[in-house]
């Protein structure tokens, strides 16, 4: 799938789960002003249910003189009598007792206009009763002038989203489900995609490592069928001899892929016994020094560490530092300078390679130790190997319960270190298998 489609896709499902985003927004909006209005009208049914019952008994009620006070004019007084407000306050504690709401509430009488309240809270609750939407007229019992009946509920819109609280709650959750859901498939995706890549380039690196040797081979066995060859003992001896290095390099070549299962599986056996890290690591270099003399190099050993016994596999120990160096040849960009180094760190033999290659981008950096993973060169295969030898740095390392970190620049060069445990660790449980040599390189 082209890129174009990939961004393409990702914007329209972004798009369309923040559409569902904000519409379930809207509606839990919607919801609380539901609750709201459901609200508004039982309590305004409760209120006129009041004022009913105040205007059926309004002809048995006695007039209650004290409820005016000591400063009291005449018009007060009418307007206290006509509505009796400690029976109007009793009627209150009856209506509202039964609703979720009604622990804390105040009521009062007022005339909206005047903004006077005659009866019920004039505390601190004053001003909420005279904007309050739950009122209802008192004209049936004060004609005289305009009377209003309200209540105001402090805890009014906690309620509310208590209510409306549990389907909140599982609303984001499944909001909160899609969007994890929808990562996962993006990241699952691009990391698929990348993936596909991966064993893309693998394949074609494998292709032109084949060819390579394949090459070769027919060319010489092309030769030895000239019987003129054959007059020339030396010339017979050299193509042979081609055709049999030709071969186990072929050779090489399919046991590295075939490891890749072996490494993943984990199907190996650490063969442990006591060893001097620095001894294994020259056999090491002078195995490797040829090699990097024929590219006009040179190599560099410092043994710095004091405690150079290991208790660890020495075969996989060389394997090790075979592929850094192995590496650090490949990457150099004309001729390697490469410095080995050892050192003591809180208990851990290190080994450190260093080289002045192409080096390595940060982003880069995070992938190199994954299986197959190669610096992407686009379709140039000027470096050969599989992107198997970081891989399986790692894995050996970790399997000695060690580890492989790695510090570089672009075109400034590399520096690999394998930090390896001194003293005995407690031997893996698996039951592996392993050949005592496994030579993998990238």
């Amino acid at each position: 799938m082209k890129k174009k489609t990939i961004v393409l896709l990702i914007i329209l499902t972004s798009l369309s789960l923040t559409g569902v985003i904000l519409i379930q927004l809207y509606w839990v909006r919607n919801g609380l002003e539901l609750q709201e209005e459901q609200f508004d009208n039982k309590v305004k049914v409760t209120l006129k249910s009041v004022v009913n019952r105040m205007f059926d008994e309004r002809d048995t009620l006695p007039a209650d003189p004290s409820a005016c006070g000591e400063h009291c004019d005449r018009r007060t007084l009418q307007i206290l009598s006509a509505i009796n407000p400690s029976r109007l306050d009793s009627l209150m504690h009856e209506e509202f007792g039964g609703m979720e709401i009604s622990r804390e509430y105040a009521w009062g009488v007022y005339n909206p206009v005047s903004r006077m309240v005659y009866a019920g809270d004039k505390g601190r609750y004053k001003s909420s009763l005279l904007t309050t939407n739950h009122c209802v007229s008192l004209s049936c019992l004060y004609r005289s002038e305009q009377l209003m009946l309200g209540v105001y509920f402090p805890g009014e819109k906690g309620v509310l989203w208590r209510r409306i609280f549990p389907w909140l709650i599982l609303s984001f959750f499944l909001l909160a489900v899609m969007i994890s859901a929808f990562t996962y498939m993006i990241f699952s995706f691009l990391k698929q995609k990348k993936l596909s890549e991966m064993k893309t380039d693998f394949v074609n690196n494998m292709t032109h490592e084949f060819k390579t040797p394949i090459s070769t081979i027919s060319l010489a066995s092309e030769m030895l069928l000239n019987p003129k060859v054959h007059e020339s003992a030396e010339r017979t001896r050299r193509y042979a001899h081609i055709i049999f290095d030709e071969n186990l390099r072929l050779k090489h070549q399919v046991e590295q892929v075939l490891q890749i299962a072996v490494l993943d599986k984990g199907e190996f056996r650490l063969r442990k016994k006591r060893f001097d890290a620095h001894e294994s690591i020259l056999s090491c270099l002078k195995s490797f020094e040829l090699t990097v003399r024929d590219q006009g190099g040179f190599l560099n050993f410092k043994p710095e560490a004091i405690l150079h016994h290991l208790y660890a596999d020495e075969n996989h120990f060389k394997n090790m530092v075979n592929n850094l160096l192995d590496n650090a040849a490949k990457y150099s960009r004309s001729y390697p300078e490469i410095q080995v180094v050892t050192r003591n760190n809180n208990g851990m033999f290190v080994v450190e390679v260093h080289d002045k290659g192409v080096g390595i981008s940060p982003e880069n950096q995070k992938h190199i130790f994954r299986k197959l993973y190669r610096v992407p060169t686009g379709n140039v295969h000027d470096v050969k190997g599989f992107g198997l030898g970081l891989y399986y740095v790692m894995t050996m390392a970790e399997a000695h319960k060690g580890f492989v970190k790695v510090s570089s620049e672009p075109r400034r060069g590399s520096i690999f270190e394998i930090h390896l445990p001194m003293e005995a660790q407690t031997e893996l449980t698996n039951k592996f298998d392993d050949p005592e040599n496994q030579d993998i390189a990238g």
